[in-house]
């Protein structure tokens, strides 16, 4: 690795982001070597490429991180869960809460079938008994999961007996959100091809509804949340039948 390669590493660990165009300003070559550097970087995991750019491959590893309330919510899913001896099949959107949720799974080592189009979750069952089915599609530029036109097409010929996902935002009155168009037309179609549908989400996601909505709220049967939610919020929520489970404080 050269000067300009190693300095670019320190700019990318330092800013979070790089565009290309902007670096190569900056060490006043042409775009291309920059594009040849970050390949580069890539290769020896030390950054990601993203559309027109970069970012740290930490940024990525934290996107796979558990916070306390995200895990209090997955063992509240699970506990839910562990009274579902009915269930075979599942699909695991990708998220952070679901995530969790798949680890805990993991621990259990049920005989079920998993559906999800999450690199993360996919490893977190990986030689445990639960058959592991990952869709194909398009690697997201800023998270490890997969949509698109092909995943979709994918997963148009499945059918799950529950589908556990998240959002990006959430409206007691309309339904819940998510801020990637790609992953909204993926998420709609999961919610068609599931018998019941449960949302992870932390209940600060009630405070915006982001950019496009995947489920309207008689989609929803269950909302696994954490007791930040709203007396408002719970009210409106349970007049559209939607069970609420308040997961415990970690």
């Amino acid at each position: 690795m050269n000067l300009r390669q190693q300095e670019l590493k320190n700019r990318i660990d330092a800013f979070g982001h790089i565009e290309i165009a902007d670096e190569a300003q900056f060490f006043a070559v042409s775009e291309m070597t920059i594009r040849r550097d970050i390949v580069l970087l890539e290769k020896n995991g030390l950054a990601v490429q993203v559309k027109g750019g970069a970012i740290p491959k930490a940024k990525i590893c934290e996107s796979m991180s558990s916070s306390p309330a995200k895990n209090a919510i997955a063992a509240a899913m699970l506990q839910l869960f562990e009274q579902m001896p009915e269930v075979k099949t599942l699909m695991l959107s990708a998220g952070g809460t679901t995530l969790a949720f798949a680890r805990l799974l993991a621990q259990r080592s049920l005989p079920l079938t998993v559906l999800t189009n999450s690199i993360p979750i996919a490893s977190a069952l990986f030689q445990t008994r639960c058959k592991v089915i990952l869709t194909g599609g398009e690697l997201r530029a800023n998270s490890m999961d997969l949509v698109g036109p092909a995943a979709e097409k994918y997963l148009a010929d499945y059918h799950v007996d529950l589908l556990f996902t998240g959002c990006d935002g959430a409206d007691s009155q309309e339904g819940f959100y998510t801020s990637d168009l790609n992953l909204a037309s993926y998420e709609k179609l999961s919610v068609k091809i599931s018998d019941r549908v449960f949302i992870l989400t932390e209940s600060a996601k009630f405070r915006s509804k982001s950019m496009v909505r995947f489920a309207e709220l008689d989609e929803i049967d269950t909302l696994v949340t954490d007791s930040g939610l709203k007396a408002i919020d719970r009210e409106m929520l349970s007049r559209q039948n939607i069970r609420i489970i308040t997961a415990k404080s970690q």
